[in-house]
């Protein structure tokens, strides 16, 4: 077994061990082209007569393979970042050409249309007959009508605010 001191001795005869070019690439798998570009980033010294400090070029590629990790992660989040605010121009552009419009507005200007269409159409039943009766049937059909088209479009808001298909509900109410 082998002391301290000695297994001391024994890690730097490691790192001050020399390693040819073809040794090198062989060992991390490069091409010579791609050692001689990482030791001109610094990441271990240039060889020197056609040889490494064998120690050096593995710690150097360790270190350059956690910069590009990082790189790589920073260059994810970075790209998400870019995604999103990409969207927020979409949006933007689609509100003002008019393909998009708040839910709000939309909701307003249906239920500004139904009382219209409801004030329109309360004078019908008195318009086609004189029999109180038949006025009241009449009525009773339209305001049913009024009621469950009213009722269609609240769950087809509520299915679009969702982001559910807000004709799901209405395609079922017809089968």
């Amino acid at each position: 077994m082998q002391k301290a001191s000695e297994q001391a001795d024994a890690g730097e005869g490691v790192l001050a061990e020399m390693i040819s070019t073809r040794g090198a690439t062989h060992l991390l798998m490069l091409t010579e082209a791609r050692l001689r570009q990482l030791a001109g980033m610094g990441y271990f010294p240039k060889a020197v007569k056609g040889k490494y400090p064998l120690g050096a070029v593995v710690q150097g590629y360790i270190r350059f393979l956690k910069d590009e990790e990082r790189r790589t992660s920073k260059v994810q989040a970075d790209s998400g970042l870019k995604a999103a605010r990409q969207r927020e121009v979409e949006l933007r552009i689609a509100e003002r050409e008019g393909r998009l419009v708040e839910m709000a507005d939309v909701e307003a200007v249906v239920t500004h249309i139904f009382g219209k269409l409801r004030a329109e159409l309360d004078g019908v039943p008195a318009s086609v007959t004189r029999d109180r009766a038949m006025r009241e049937a009449i009525a009773q059909g339209i305001h049913g009508g009024f009621a469950r088209s009213e009722k269609a479009f609240r769950e087809a808001s509520e299915a679009l605010r969702s982001g559910r298909d807000p004709l799901g509900t209405a395609e079922e109410d017809d089968a």
